[in-house]
């Protein structure tokens, strides 16, 4: 079951999911969480949220996407948003949040 990377609310499996895709930094390395959900810690929230890190072999590490944020919903996105674009050491660039 997934959580909601900013409420960490439980996504039910007949919820609707969002997703907002992220680009590393210069220097962000998950190369050891490859596949997985991991635990990344956002220093402007003071927390650490569950964040899937695409595998070097996915469709999504071919389109850019280096990782990506499950949301409950386009409020909690919109909110996730905001605080990507200040954690500039983790991250380079976002796609708009969509659903899955």
């Amino acid at each position: 079951m997934l959580r909601c990377a900013w409420c960490m609310k439980k996504i039910k499996d007949n919820k609707p999911v969002f997703g907002l895709s992220v680009k590393f930094a210069e220097g962000a390395n998950f190369s050891n969480s490859e596949g997985t959900i991991t635990q990344i810690k956002l220093h402007t929230r003071n927390t650490s949220v569950p964040m899937i890190v695409t595998a070097s072999d996915s469709k999504a590490k071919n389109q850019g996407t280096d990782g990506i944020f499950t949301l409950c919903s386009e409020r909690c996105g919109e909110k996730m948003k905001d605080t990507v674009k200040k954690e500039l050491t983790t991250f380079k660039e976002f796609k708009d949040i969509s659903l899955k």
